[in-house]
């Protein structure tokens, strides 16, 4: 039951960081779009005709993976009671599937026939080049959460 509360609160929170993130400026998740989207609002001048640089994209979620480390080892430590290395890795790594399967089928796909870029652009959140993209990346992001979930197991282990 922690875990499934855990799991609303963590894809609340991601949707919040979001938000936030492109309050000011939703250019600057060019990246994160489609290139079946992105061509299409750069052909129509809505957006710059060059991409935004790929360093910052990974700048910006090398910082979130760090964060997102110290915030699931506090969390498993003093919310869970873990002090051991595998059931808070294995943990954290659920929290992460949870949260990067949310953003896959949650952010990415059901709510993108709201978003400004897919309506400017005419573009289905339903369509399969879209679908495809955010799925390649969401397995990529499958990948990046195993760092994350090391880290937050050795974080626990010294706390």
């Amino acid at each position: 039951m922690v875990f499934l509360i855990e799991c609303l609160v963590a894809c609340i929170l991601f949707t919040l960081m979001i938000r936030l993130a492109t309050l000011k400026q939703q250019v600057a998740f060019t990246n994160d779009y489609p290139p079946v989207v992105t061509d299409k609002l750069r052909t129509m001048g809505l957006i710059a005709q060059k991409p935004p640089a790929r360093k910052k994209d990974y700048i910006r979620k090398a910082v979130a993976m760090v964060v997102f480390a110290f915030l699931f080892a506090l969390l498993l430590r003093h919310v869970n009671g873990l002090d051991s290395f595998l059931p808070a890795a294995l943990t954290a790594y659920g929290l992460w599937l949870v949260v990067d399967w949310y953003d896959f089928a949650v952010v990415d796909v059901l709510l993108a026939p709201f978003d400004k870029f897919y309506r400017l652009s005419g573009v289905s959140a339903f369509d399969r080049d879209a679908v495809k993209f955010h799925f390649i990346h969401s397995v990529y992001g499958m990948a990046l959460g195993l760092p994350v979930a090391v880290v937050a197991g050795l974080l626990v282990m010294l706390m």
